[in-house]
């Protein structure tokens, strides 16, 4: 393969495991642009500033361009262009979400599609499964290339799965990121859809153990956007609990968002302000001194009342690789990455007294965290390698079969 359109929402962002994905094409000699629905990306990895270049905003439903696209394929491939529309409305009739999400996006499908014919690229990739997923799929078919996609988590496979199947099943792969979402996928679609388990994975040479030295006092740090299904308000909760029973321990609130004023708020009103520490985005350049100070990894994740979820936060695999031991959920896909009393320890989503306990129960066993941490770094190098992940990738866009990760997708060991 020579040449790949990406469609995804924003571009570049703070997260990196698209962005790594994309970074590893270019280097592997791969033409790579990458067609952003919601716009460019102004905050990203000071790593990632050469792939700004590769992005092009095409979502605007007022863009005359495309509009403009829409005119020239109803020309060109009018059976295509409206028998494709009829079924993707038509699959989202039971969703308002997806039914409006889909109209406005129809455009910047065509709008792709053009782009892709004029660019001479090969293959069209949806790097989401939800909307950037379908532009995918209709751009690929209007400009008649090969299809793929990514999925994930939360807002682009439990939100809606309208047209979800159809796409899977259209696919010439589907690459997701946690176990039991393919498992999903795979009844979802049916035998004949080709799903693979490929987790994100770290760059375990970045993210090492070197120079790792906790803070005296206990340190517990969360890391993403500030935002409902990361459930840090639990965390808070959690931290006064911890308090009430004379077990003091800071917390550092890493990332932004529409929660922190209300997060704030919290902090004092449980009594903890004077532990809680909003440290707002940071790069990962910033944020490796802070994994190397801290005891623990919090991570509350939560599953919200429309669907959204997290899979398996790329936090945890980067905390894992550094040898800090994480307390998480079971929802989303992190029961498969940290294994209790071995790497860390998981409690209830929603639950902050089941919280502050398994914080507990890892801060009151020194011995603990250290023995944890090491298992925590040996589990990262057996099923988190970034790396090896990225060959399997690779594989499956070469039309190559991809090997079988070396551990089970299944939770524990």
């Amino acid at each position: 393969m020579k040449s790949v359109a990406f469609v995804t929402t924003v571009f570049p962002t703070l997260t990196s495991f698209i962005e790594d994905d994309v970074r590893r094409l270019v280097a592997r000699g791969v033409r790579v642009r990458v067609f952003a629905l919601r716009g460019v990306g102004r905050q990203y990895q000071s790593r990632h500033t050469p792939l700004v270049g590769l992005a092009e905003s095409v979502g605007s439903p007022l863009d005359p361009r495309a509009w403009g696209a829409v005119l020239v394929w109803l020309l060109r491939r009018p059976g295509t262009l409206l028998g494709e529309s009829a079924r993707i409305l038509w699959a989202s009739r039971g969703s308002l979400y997806a039914l409006v999400g889909h109209l406005l996006w129809l455009p910047a499908a065509c709008r792709v599609a053009q782009l892709v014919e004029r660019e001479g690229l090969e293959r069209v990739h949806g790097a989401w499964a939800h909307f950037p997923g379908t532009v995918a799929y209709l751009a690929a078919r209007l400009a008649d290339r090969p299809f793929s996609l990514s999925a994930h988590a939360g807002a682009d496979l439990y939100r809606t799965r309208a047209f979800l199947a159809e796409k899977v099943r259209a696919a010439d792969f589907v690459a997701t990121c946690v176990g039991g979402n393919a498992e999903m996928l795979r009844e979802l679609a049916g035998p004949g859809a080709r799903v693979e388990w490929i987790a994100h994975g770290v760059d375990l040479a970045r993210f090492d153990v070197s120079g790792r030295a906790p803070d005296p006092d206990p340190v517990l740090i969360t890391v993403g956007r500030l935002s409902p299904p990361k459930g840090f308000d639990d965390a808070i909760r959690a931290l006064a609990l911890l308090r009430s029973r004379g077990r003091e321990a800071t917390l550092w609130l890493v990332g932004d968002g529409p929660e922190r004023a209300a997060l704030e708020a919290l902090a004092r009103a449980s009594g903890v302000a004077d532990r809680v520490r909003f440290l707002g985005a940071l790069d990962h350049e910033e944020l490796l001194p802070l994994y190397r100070r801290a005891w623990l990894l919090l991570s509350p994740s939560r599953v919200l009342s429309n669907g959204r979820r997290d899979g398996i936060p790329n936090v945890i695999v980067e905390a894992m690789a550094m040898g800090l031991p994480c307390v998480g959920t079971r929802a989303g896909g992190i029961e498969e990455a940290i294994v209790p009393g071995e790497t860390g320890a998981l409690a209830e989503p929603g639950d902050p007294a089941s919280f502050a306990a398994a914080v507990e129960s890892v801060l009151a066993d020194p011995a603990a965290l250290a023995r944890f941490g090491r298992a925590a770094r040996q589990r990262a190098l057996e099923r988190f390698d970034a790396a090896r992940s990225f060959e399997r990738f690779f594989a499956l866009f070469e039309g190559r079969e991809a090997d079988q990760p070396a551990v089970s997708s299944g939770a524990g060991r």
